[in-house]
């Protein structure tokens, strides 16, 4: 039964991403990689398949075995996540959301900008990790300020 939700979750995620192909405002890697993640549960077929495809292949063989995130990638999620947070801010007049997205917002571009670019970053990652904290806290700061001002 478990294996069926897997597989289940697996086909949502690659919807999604085929829908995040097609839309310049959703992503498609991170439900690329939810989908391999679900896959590798539950159809080893679908796993191998995802890991090979000519276009996303490399990206989710080296998330796979390095957790390496390209900066392509990186900057893409980030300036969406950030329209998405702008926009919201715009048309919602919640500030306590504003400031929950702005938080949330920062801590998966820290998570995203601490992985290393390619497997070749790996040592220099406590760096990169240390100037990410950083830029998250000025992010909330300034977020919260911003919304404080709306």
């Amino acid at each position: 039964m478990l294996k069926y939700g897997y597989f289940a979750g697996g086909i949502v995620s690659l919807g999604l991403a085929v829908i995040g192909a097609l839309l310049p405002i959703m992503p498609t890697t991170v439900f690329l990689i939810m989908a391999l993640w679900c896959f590798s549960k539950s159809s080893k077929r679908l796993e191998h398949w995802l890991l090979t495809h000519p276009q996303f292949g490399v990206t989710l063989s080296n998330w796979q075995r390095h957790k390496v995130v390209p900066k392509k990638a990186k900057y893409f999620a980030a300036i969406g996540m950030l329209a998405s947070v702008l926009i919201s801010g715009y048309a919602l007049s919640f500030g306590w959301l504003q400031i929950a997205l702005a938080v949330l917002f920062a801590f998966i571009c820290n998570y995203l900008f601490a992985k290393p670019n390619s497997t070749a970053d790996q040592p220099n990652l406590i760096r990169q990790k240390h100037g990410n904290v950083l830029l998250s806290m000025v992010a909330i700061i300034l977020f919260s300020c911003w919304s404080i001002t709306l």
